[in-house]
């Protein structure tokens, strides 16, 4: 009998970025925000440094289009691999909300901003990036 295992899963971790000079941290988008990263494993503070770099960068790349960004959420989850050695085998990065009014200048800052994320460019595994609408309050 072959049984198939489920890939450990990690994360949540939520990264806010609200217009100031703070980014706020949550492990799902209706608890209370922090400061700091959500208390976990270190690959959760890996998926922090993750989101917090895709802000960053986010902010870096609508500053190169002149754009004015409005607020925005990232969402990193990580995926361990099933084989050896232990590893995350994939992240996967959301962008929740419109960065910009103009959706093809929001494409050409998320291109950019993966582009130049430091912490995705230095990891060893797939990084997927992309954008969901922000759900109606």
């Amino acid at each position: 009998m072959n049984v198939k295992t489920k890939p450990k899963t990690f994360g949540p971790v939520f990264a806010f970025f609200d217009g100031s000079e703070t980014t706020q941290y949550a492990s799902n988008p209706a608890s209370e925000k922090s400061l700091h990263p959500p208390v976990g494993t270190p690959v959760d503070m890996l998926l922090a440094s993750l989101a917090y770099c895709i802000v960053k960068s986010v902010e870096w790349a609508a500053k190169d289009h002149k754009s004015s960004l409005h607020s925005f959420a990232v969402k990193v989850t990580g995926t361990k691999a099933l084989d050896l050695p232990g590893r995350v085998e994939k992240m996967e990065v959301i962008i929740i909300g419109d960065l910009v009014d103009d959706s093809a200048v929001a494409g050409q800052i998320v291109k950019l901003a993966k582009s130049i994320c430091t912490v995705s460019n230095t990891l060893n595994c797939a990084v997927l990036v992309s954008t969901e609408p922000a759900a109606d309050d």
